[in-house]
């Protein structure tokens, strides 16, 4: 029986068909002239949750946010013309940490490229520096071995994204007018189920080299000084109850970055280091073989350790990147983490000779501690140094924590402690821009059930601002902490900070902008505490709202600067000294 359709819809309706086979069930939409086959298909189909953004940037943002906490692919449909561009800064970064992205971009008939027609960009492979798959489909064909190709590149690309190389993909679609569903364009005899196949069943194993292996295992067996460098990535418990179990049955610490969950966990254990980022820059020994796990760290003093330092270095990750800028030409070992620490545990590393090293660097980690702790007795609300653990005195347990670039995840590193709860920790040190930070935590937040937290600083925040109506939008809770210096902070901790003519203007560039009739104008509610008791007052008070709110914090940007050099001067004269921690009270009383 024939049929009357448009091969627009038609097409467009078949690749979300497709994207169901895959379990994909998660669409941002941006509005648009071209992309109405796109749009109208997905918002035909009850099965997509659809995500309505006017700000493209904003849009791809959200989906990163939304594919961090599932675990899984989130489609962006844009019109053509610059709005695919906006997508990038959301692209790279998904890249960039292997989140699976599907970008589909309208586009007009490619005749129409370089020819001044309206809202038309060459869009070939525009993200090629950051993709891991791109397929043009070309204009809309009804031939049935256009249509076994057109689903071949889609389960191609697809399976390419999610399985073999993970990471954001990009499909462009050319549509020539008509563009609506009902402006029917050709008459057919057969169905979208014909060409709809279930081709997911694609397991890529990423298998130990023997050699590998066995060099690993030799290194490990005869290293005293083992350390294991962990970062965020893409970990789940089972990676973390692994590594935790192989550092204690092996006598082994962990030096857990701020950005990595390991601070945050039920089962404590002083294994788990916290403090390495002040108590490395004044380290005069030095580790022999280094296993890092996850992305670089995120402080500067420990990257510079791992510049500088003489010890082996292995990365452990599955798709063999290297996540290594001291250009140290470390080992990469291209395996699922929780394979080869599965691994190793059948393997014995003669854990006895390494018990001195872990005594020694859980000695450091705990004369930092009671360093750290004796220096922030008196927290003063307007100084950056003291949020991290008085916002962790707060949050309740089983929570999401999004963390800003720039300072927040710095001070974050340098001081939160240890907290025996479950907090989940997200950020987007991919690329470290400060660009869509309030969109990706939204759509984590969208996610969720628990409690989610943003902290981020006033820059990031005037960046993303228009984020703010999507949460009132989409009814999403998200608490977030800004944290205001008024301009570019963190350039006071940098040399150029000693430019004085041209420092203010050039690099702090303060706003000096209003945020309380900003944020009320988005129809989101607003706190400005005085005092951290005033602080947690607000935060418990919006702890049960299902609504956001932003809680400003206006700090001192150069008394914070000076608080965090007055730290790393005590950490370093402390731990040069040859007290133990029962007599270093006393030690620092005089």
């Amino acid at each position: 029986m024939k049929k009357y359709i448009n091969r627009n819809y038609f097409w467009s309706t078949l690749f979300v068909e497709k994207l169901l086979n895959f379990g994909v069930q998660h669409v941002c939409i941006s509005p648009g002239s071209r992309n109405t086959p796109l749009t109208l298909a997905f918002a035909n189909n009850k099965k997509f949750k659809k995500y309505i953004h006017i700000d493209e940037r904003a849009s791809g943002f959200f989906a990163l946010g939304i594919a961090k906490k599932i675990q899984n692919p989130v489609v962006i449909v844009t019109t053509s013309g610059t709005a695919v561009a906006e997508l990038y800064p959301a692209i790279i970064e998904a890249y960039n940490q292997r989140i699976s992205l599907i970008i589909c971009s309208a586009d007009r008939p490619a005749y129409l490229r370089n020819t001044g027609a309206n809202q038309t960009i060459n869009q070939e492979n525009i993200f090629q520096n950051h993709i891991r798959y791109f397929y043009d489909f070309g204009l809309p064909s009804l031939e049935k071995n256009d249509l076994t190709n057109f689903c071949a590149k889609i389960d191609e690309g697809i399976s390419t994204g999610i399985k073999i190389n993970n990471g954001p993909i990009h499909f462009n679609f050319p549509f020539k007018k008509p563009l609506e569903p009902k402006t029917f364009s050709d008459e057919i005899i057969y169905s979208i189920r014909d060409f709809v196949k279930d081709n997911t069943n694609l397991n890529i194993e990423h298998n130990l080299i023997s050699s590998q292996l066995i060099y690993v295992s030799n290194k490990i067996k005869g290293s005293q000084k083992v350390s294991i460098f962990c970062a965020w990535d893409n970990f789940e418990k089972e990676f973390y109850n692994e590594l935790l179990n192989f550092s204690i049955k092996n006598n082994i610490p962990i030096f857990t970055d701020g950005t990595s969950d390991l601070r945050f966990i039920k089962s404590q254990n002083e294994n788990i280091i916290v403090n390495h980022s002040a108590f490395l820059q004044n380290f005069t020994d030095d580790a022999e073989l280094i296993l890092q796990f996850g992305n670089a760290p995120a402080s500067q003093s420990v990257l510079r350790y791992l510049e500088d330092t003489k010890a082996k270095k292995i990365l452990i990750n599955k798709f063999g990147d290297l996540k290594d800028p001291s250009k140290s030409k470390p080992l990469v070992v291209e395996n699922d983490p929780v394979q080869f620490l599965q691994f190793l545990k059948t393997q014995n590393f003669n854990p006895e000779n390494k018990i001195d090293w872990l005594k020694k660097v859980i000695q450091l980690d705990k004369k930092s501690e009671f360093i750290k702790n004796s220096f922030l007795q008196k927290p003063k609300i307007n100084l950056e140094p003291f949020w991290p653990n008085e916002f962790l005195k707060v949050i309740p347990n089983n929570s999401n924590l999004f963390i800003s670039n720039s300072l927040p995840i710095r001070d974050f590193d340098y001081f939160a402690s240890k907290k025996k709860s479950s907090i989940k920790v997200f950020t987007n040190r991919g690329a470290s821009g400060i660009d869509g930070i309030i969109s990706t935590a939204s759509g984590i937040a969208a996610q969720s059930k628990e409690n989610t937290f943003l902290i981020i600083g006033d820059l990031a925040f005037y960046h993303n601002i228009s984020a703010l109506s999507t949460l009132a939008e989409i009814n999403i809770s998200l608490k977030i902490i800004l944290l205001n210096n008024n301009g570019g902070g963190i350039f006071n901790m940098l040399p150029v900070a000693n430019e004085k003519n041209n420092f203010e203007e050039y690099f702090i560039t303060s706003q000096n902008l209003d945020f309380q009739k900003i944020v009320k104008a988005f129809g989101v509610k607003y706190y400005n505490p005085k005092s951290w008791q005033s602080f947690q007052q607000n935060l418990n008070s919006e702890l049960k709202s299902k609504n956001s709110c932003v809680i400003e914090i206006k700090t001192d940007a150069k008394k914070s600067v000076e608080l965090r050099k007055k730290y790393w001067s005590e950490i370093e004269k402390f731990l040069n000294s040859p007290n133990d921690i029962k007599n270093l009270q006393s030690f620092h009383k005089h």
